[in-house]
């Protein structure tokens, strides 16, 4: 009987080009190559990868997979065409074949970040038992056991899953998904291993290829980020830094505790409550209103996934001072409206009374002397922006409430969303993903599409 290999792809709309016919080309030379193996294939949208994760091993276990293929949607593993040198073609891609041979529990070859230092994605651990980035310099000829295996590109023995049980990933609060698997697998008795012989690219939001031999290129000089969208990204890990300390002071905790605190109450409260969904019934305030602490620990760590924060550092590019009245509708904890307060934008604040992470905001206003904010609808016709962030999709009266938030903006109002990016169909408070529908109901209003994100309001005829 062939052995079952699935390959495990969480993936974020936008794919880069490059990756999609990397990889076409490697599933073209797996059906030819690998004649050996029965391959399963599981792409997963993902706005919490976590989640993706977990879904991808589940399927694997239902395919009766012998091993789990995880790679990233960012990855070049044909590195030689992809710089110009054609000349070893498809070989590339027998990666696969030697990391398979080399039967471990965990294996995978190097990649180099995209930012930072430019250093392989592969840690050590320190004598108090926390990872750090090992140096080019320390990555030897040959395999050699290490304490994270960097999670773009990952061959996993489906025995490791088989032991460790759900949850397998969890939402990273503290550290992502490559250490946590790493850790519980070790823990459990398992190994981690790298193969330093091979190495697959990682592409840059620009469409470049980084390999080991243009990193430095484009790493880190000093200690701080250079080039426009690492500036973004370090003025979006400072506002993260703040939401995470107000939260821990509001909820009672230290900020070393609110991963705990996250986990404990996972169990406790839930997002996915089978008690509160039972009850209350999904979609519903009331629903949303009894989730307790948990919410806003949980949003606490969504924002600070990768895609929330593209999408926090894009809007606050975009919403230049001339855009002085806002609303951020189905706002939680409100991190992008409360940042624009804090420019000096006057913003509504629109959730449910009595739900954690709205309390929690207009206790965070309160505290930092915010004056220009409201915590309610607006006037008719009055709003420059509205923006809904992972909100639509929660609603089961979506259209009325749509409606509502047209009638606020003025004539020239942009509502800036995020739904049609959505790929998360699996999560259950996800009550609606219809975007066709959504859509039509932005023709029916004659709204101008600027994009997928941005629909503006025009001059009724």
């Amino acid at each position: 009987m062939k052995e079952r290999i699935c390959i495990g792809i969480p993936c974020y709309a936008g794919v880069p080009p490059e990756t999609l016919e990397d990889y076409m080309r490697f599933a073209f030379h797996l059906g030819r190559r690998y004649t050996d193996y029965e391959f399963f294939l599981c792409i997963k949208g993902k706005s919490e990868q976590f989640r993706a994760r977990n879904n991808i091993v589940e399927v694997a276990l239902q395919v009766a997979a012998d091993w789990l293929l995880m790679m990233d949607d960012d990855h070049i593993i044909d590195i030689n065409e992809s710089s110009g040198d054609p000349s070893k073609g498809a070989e590339a891609y027998d990666f696969l074949k030697q990391l398979l041979e080399h039967d471990v529990d965990i294996v995978g070859p190097v990649y180099y970040q995209r930012g930072g230092h430019g250093k392989p994605v592969i840690m050590d651990e320190n004598e108090q038992g926390d990872p750090f980035f090992i140096s080019e310099l320390d990555l030897g000829e040959s395999i050699q056991e290490r304490a994270v295996q960097g999670g773009g590109c990952m061959l996993i023995k489906m025995k490791v899953f088989d032991k460790l049980g759900p949850p397998w990933f969890e939402p990273e609060f503290t550290y992502g998904t490559d250490v946590q698997i790493c850790k519980k697998a070790r823990d459990a008795g398992f190994k981690v291993y790298n193969d330093p012989t091979l190495e697959i690219g990682h592409v840059m939001n620009d469409r470049v290829v980084i390999t080991s031999r243009n990193k430095n290129q484009f790493s880190r000089k000093d200690d701080f980020f250079t080039g426009t969208e690492q500036e973004l990204s370090w003025k979006t890990d400072n506002i993260l830094y703040k939401l995470k300390t107000d939260a821990a002071e509001y909820l009672g905790i230290s900020e070393r505790d609110m991963d705990k605190a996250f986990n404990e109450g996972f169990e406790k409260y839930g997002w996915m409550s089978l008690e509160l969904e039972k009850k209350y019934g999904l979609g519903t305030r009331e629903y949303y209103a009894h989730m307790g602490p948990a919410q806003l620990q949980r949003q606490v760590v969504f924002h600070h996934a990768a895609f929330p924060k593209l999408t926090m550092a894009t809007l606050l590019e975009e919403l230049k001072p001339t855009k002085l009245v806002g609303m951020d509708f189905g706002c939680g904890c409100g991190v992008v409206g409360f940042e624009l307060a804090k420019r000096g934008k006057h913003v509504y604040f629109v959730d449910v009374d009595g739900a954690c992470a709205y309390e929690f905001l207009k206790w965070r206003c309160k505290k930092h002397g915010l004056t220009n904010v409201t915590f309610g609808w607006p006037e008719p016709d009055s709003l420059h922006y509205c923006i809904c962030l992972d909100s639509i999709e929660h609603l089961k009266d979506w259209r009325e409430t749509l409606d509502r938030i047209y009638d606020s903006l003025a004539v020239g109002g942009n509502l800036m969303t995020n739904f049609m990016r959505l790929r998360d169909d699996s999560n259950i408070e996800h009550v609606f993903m219809e975007r066709p529908e959504f859509m039509a109901w932005v023709a029916e209003k004659d709204m101008l599409i600027v994009s997928d994100c941005v629909f503006i309001k025009k001059e009724p005829r």
